[in-house]
């Protein structure tokens, strides 16, 4: 019986953590099915994209929706399958769902599909005179860093007094909006992309090139040499006990990241029964504190919230001492962030062998050219343009696609899901690692289309080194409907309606979605259960 498509990417997915020093329970693969032998790998990626709820949310605003070449959503769900059955092991049995993870932000948000234009609306791919490059003006001083990019990329005559401030302090947001992006597609329209990306790195600007040809590992485990707490390489039996077992209680996560992608791990961790403490610095909050409390809500609730100064001495030796004390670490700060607290990741793990330290970063803890270089910037939307996770839109005239973004930051969702993998696999084996875990590579990973076999017998080469044309996917399906009353895909005599994007809970449901603690609710608790210094 031919290998179904499922069993491919399980099997792709076991072999790559293994390759990291991370093997995995194999055994617990997708079960067979009859059905998914005789349905052709391309229509079930079809199939799966459009029933997720990302496709639509992917492609132009006045175009039918569309889809990436590789098969996103089958890698995701593999590593749920994964997830649930590494936390079988250790603790509660998590089945994540896919479509709410991957989707539940936009359903939430009310978002859609924007083409070249991110469904957040932040980011922009512009074309450049080799390539496309993701601009995310995401933050405030984004926009006012524009100036200084223009300038740098000699297109204002004046940069002292160019027009874009001005603009900026009309009263049309729409209008500030097109005309910043106007300049900035013209001033990168003939520069190459490398020159653009460089430059704006230097500005602490989230650019990034379109690189379809990459394929990563999507973690990259960094062993010390450590002892394992199981005292070998077996890994330790029995459920999580949240009720001892650590020194301030349980298993414990210590939750530095911000944003989605870490936030999502934890929230993963949190289900499978770890006791999860977000801890902020009074001076910078989490920024998605200030987004969408629903979205916060679903990170964050059953979390406990410690805050502190992380400017002060006492501060960061609290710091220190938390995390002297943790099971896992998760964090999202460049390195030079972390350095500059006095924090160590070596020196964490040398102390407390079994220690599992997750980095969750944008292009991974080397993402810097050199030791001089500013380390890169980067949200979901960018991130997975860097990674090649873009859809492409066919339109009648012209010869070849534009990409498009897919689906909503998709890079940091599926960030979260792979490092909740990879911390569950890291403590299946015993812990003691450092994770490296980049949302570019991610997204790298989980974008490379499926090879092509060619047609016997003529064919010699290798299929593995054989990559479909860009947007063959795209070209292939056939779209019927409309907005207004839905869309269908079809493809080799099959068809499936497109699904909106799927909310983290039903609408008006009763009680209300558990809350998120509000910041630092359990600092003193927390701090009082910590043995002394």
């Amino acid at each position: 019986m031919p290998t179904s498509l499922d069993q491919l990417l399980w099997d792709e997915l076991c072999a790559a953590l293994a390759a990291q020093g991370l093997p995995v329970p194999v055994e617990a693969g997708p079960a067979p099915s009859p059905a998914a032998a005789v349905v052709s790998p391309s229509w079930a990626l079809v199939s799966a994209w459009a029933d997720s709820g990302l496709m639509w949310l992917t492609g132009s605003p006045q175009a039918p929706p569309t889809l990436p070449d590789g098969p996103v959503i089958g890698r995701a769900e593999a590593a749920a399958r994964l997830f649930t059955a590494l936390s079988a092991r250790l603790g509660r049995t998590v089945r994540p769902d896919v479509a709410v993870l991957l989707g539940g932000r936009a359903a939430l948000l009310g978002l859609t599909r924007g083409g070249t234009s991110s469904a957040g609306g932040s980011c922009r791919l512009l074309p450049a005179a080799d390539g496309w490059l993701a601009v995310n003006l995401a933050r405030p001083h984004d926009e006012d860093a524009v100036v200084a990019l223009l300038g740098a990329l000699g297109a204002l005559d004046d940069p002292a007094s160019s027009t874009v401030p001005a603009v900026r302090t009309g009263s049309d947001a729409s209008e500030v909006g097109a005309r910043t992006w106007s300049e900035l597609g013209a001033a990168v329209a003939t520069r190459p992309t490398r020159e653009v990306v460089e430059l704006a790195r230097l500005l602490a600007m989230p650019v990034a090139a379109l690189e379809v040809s990459r394929r990563p590992v999507p973690i990259r485990s960094l062993p010390r040499g450590l002892a394992r707490t199981s005292g070998g390489s077996h890994p330790p039996s029995g459920p999580v006990d949240r009720a001892g077992g650590g020194p301030i209680g349980g298993r414990v996560v210590i939750d530095l990241s911000s944003m989605w992608a870490g936030p999502l791990c934890a929230h993963l961790l949190g289900r499978m029964g770890l006791r999860v403490i977000k801890v902020e610095s009074v001076r910078r909050l989490d920024g998605a504190r200030r987004g969408n409390a629903d979205f916060y809500d679903w990170m964050h609730a059953g979390h406990e919230s410690v805050v502190l100064d992380f400017a002060t001495p006492d501060g960061r030796a609290t710091l220190r001492r938390l995390l002297a004390h943790a099971d896992v670490v998760l964090e999202s700060s460049r390195p030079r962030a972390l350095a500059h607290l006095g924090i160590d990741p070596d020196v964490l793990l040398a102390a407390r062998p079994g220690q599992v330290w997750a980095s969750i970063t944008a292009h991974g803890r080397t993402g810097a050219a050199s030791d001089s270089a500013p380390d890169p910037v980067a949200f979901g939307d960018d991130a997975a343009v860097a990674g090649g996770l873009v859809a492409w839109q066919w339109h009648t005239h012209t010869p070849s696609p534009t990409p498009v973004f897919c689906a909503d930051a998709i890079a940091d969702p599926l960030t979260g899901l792979f490092a909740a993998v990879a911390v569950a696999a890291a403590l299946h084996r015993g812990g003691g690692q450092l994770l490296d875990i980049a949302m570019r590579d991610v997204a790298a990973w989980t974008a490379a289309p499926l090879p092509r076999v060619p047609p016997a017998p003529t064919a010699t080469a290798d299929p593995a080194h054989i990559a479909p044309p860009v947007g063959a996917m795209a070209a292939a399906v056939r779209m019927t409907g409309s907005d207004q009353y839905g869309w269908t895909a079809h493809l080799d005599g099959h068809s499936h309606p497109v699904a909106p994007p799927t909310p983290p809970w039903p609408t008006g449901d009763t009680p209300p979605w558990p809350q998120a603690a509000e910041p630092g609710a359990h600092t003193r608790t927390v701090l009082d259960d910590l043995p002394p210094a």
